[in-house]
């Protein structure tokens, strides 16, 4: 449902009990002499648990305490980032559910306290303000396919017709890919894939403080077919998060950690995504012609007002396109200028095709269902 979020507590909601657990030490921040903090200088402090503290006390999130200029003067506050799934099972392969909230609100007052922070009231925690969410799904494919299989067709969209930047990461040889933009990110990997990874160096796995859960498969011993495609999207901004809310006509939601924990709000972000994805892919793709001679036959049979040379054309783009995406298509035809590939996508567009594969189905059909995975649920894939 969720993963990382970030949330903010005011001065009034928490009381650090060891300065020293934070880097640089906080307490001058209280009493004299005080650090000098001006408007372009704030004051950022630094509590993260270290790999003695994850093995003694299990998943921990990270702490960032700032003194800072905001209206109506400088304001101290707490950041908290954590992983509300591995906060509750140490791993984020078990998706968490909304009757789960208090226990979060729980484990995380605890793991604050041995962090140095004492939250008396649970409250606060329920109803602070986020900055940072990530909305997750764990989609488990059991049909022999892979996640590289969908991997190889998200490759494939026409992202800057999404994103206000065309940056796209593809890592791990083809086994995850990002599309960014400055506080936007949606990120699709294979889950089992980067755990591997996780195991050579952390540097190299898209998922973060993976610690707690490097060991989960030395119990899960995992059989074909088991395979788990991940897709999150990450909001990285109050600002962002609005708009998100808005475009997906969520805005009657406040900004709070409690009423943005919902299977609702989750569903819809994550639904709307995958809309938002079929819509920019290539719609000549989508055709069941397994062949160049059956694909040409189809656009003629549909088509009949097609001259030789535009078939030819869509031909050879639709080829291309199957084999290395948009991105790489425009990318080695850029000299030809944007406006012919505009045109070109145009064509393409007003098409008429025979029957139609549904590429996305499996993905899209595990999202609307919104099932809760826990992996006890799949032991005798294991």
């Amino acid at each position: 449902m969720i993963d990382t979020v970030s949330i903010t507590l005011s001065e009034t909601d928490y009381r650090i009990l060891d300065h020293n657990k934070f880097s640089p030490c906080t307490k001058n921040l209280y009493e004299p002499p005080y650090i000098k903090v001006t408007g372009r200088s704030p004051f950022k402090a630094i509590n993260n648990p270290t790999k003695d503290e994850t093995l003694k006390y299990g998943y921990l999130p990270r702490l960032t305490l700032m003194k800072a200029l905001r209206a109506g003067g400088f304001m101290i506050f707490l950041k908290v980032e954590f992983s509300v799934p591995k906060l509750l099972y140490g791993n984020n392969f078990n998706e968490v559910e909304e009757p789960n909230f208090g226990d979060i609100c729980w484990k995380l007052k605890n793991a604050l306290y041995i962090m140095g922070v004492e939250v008396k009231d649970i409250k606060k925690l329920a109803n602070a303000n986020i900055s940072t969410i990530h909305y997750s799904k764990n989609i488990i494919l059991t049909d022999h396919s892979t996640p590289y299989t969908y991997l190889k067709e998200f490759q494939k969209i026409n992202v800057n017709q999404w994103f206000d930047t065309n940056q796209t990461d593809f890592r791990n040889e083809g086994h995850s890919i990002k599309y960014r933009s400055n506080d936007y990110e949606v990120t699709i990997y294979d889950k089992l894939k980067d755990l591997e990874q996780a195991k050579k160096s952390d540097k190299k796995a898209i998922e973060k403080d993976n610690c707690t859960q490097l060991s989960l498969f030395d119990t899960y011993e995992v059989k074909q077919p088991f395979e788990v495609l991940r897709i999150e999207v990450r909001i990285g901004s109050r600002k962002k998060l609005q708009q998100i809310l808005k475009k997906y006509h969520l805005q009657g939601k406040e900004r709070n950690f409690n009423d943005l924990f919902s299977k609702e709000v989750s569903r819809e972000v994550l639904l709307s995504t995958i809309d938002d994805i079929e819509r920019i892919y290539p719609k000549i793709l989508t055709t069941e012609c397994d062949t160049l001679q059956k694909f040409t036959i189809d656009l003629e049979i549909n088509n009949p007002k097609l001259k030789y040379s535009q078939l030819l054309k869509l031909i050879g783009a639709k080829a291309l396109i199957q084999e290395i995406g948009v991105r790489e298509f425009r990318k080695i035809t850029s000299r030809h200028g944007k406006t012919q590939w505009y045109r070109l996508n145009k064509e393409m567009q007003a098409l008429k095709y025979g029957k139609s594969n549904d590429i996305f189905k499996t993905v899209r059909e595990a999202v609307e269902a919104f099932e809760t995975i826990k992996l006890d649920n799949y032991k005798d894939k294991m």
